[in-house]
């Protein structure tokens, strides 16, 4: 058994979790940072005013996270296809699952942009 044999594997299964990862650790990075903005805001005794506190919960507001993650994965899928139908064109066999595979990122960022639809209408809880 050769090296590659078993990086190849390694590196696929492995890459979707350090995506995972990354992007969870930004995230709470852009949380934590908002926190403590806000702590030594507080610690220094500057009032904090309703319009900075929107402006401030607009950094994490998970419905514009929504309209964000549905456009990225719908021009995931759409990138996807075309490289399926650029493929097709020389391997016709090959077309058909690529497509199918390219159905998923655009069924999901169908489903990101349907929650920020429903979700932007909605006040937040006072």
């Amino acid at each position: 058994m050769d090296m590659e044999s078993v990086i190849v594997p390694t590196v696929l299964f492995l890459s979707p979790a350090l995506i995972v990862w990354i992007v969870s650790h930004f995230n709470a990075r852009k949380r934590n940072t908002v926190h403590e903005t806000l702590r030594l805001a507080i610690e220094k005794g500057q009032a904090l005013s309703p319009e900075m506190m929107d402006k401030m919960s607009l950094l994490t507001d998970p419905v514009r996270a929504d309209l964000r993650r549905g456009v990225l994965f719908l021009a995931f899928g759409a990138a996807f296809a075309v490289l399926a139908g650029l493929i097709g064109s020389e391997e016709a066999d090959a077309l058909t699952p690529m497509l199918g595979v390219a159905c998923f990122p655009i069924f999901i960022g169908i489903a990101y942009i349907g929650l920020w639809a429903f979700g932007r209408d909605k006040t937040p809880a006072e």
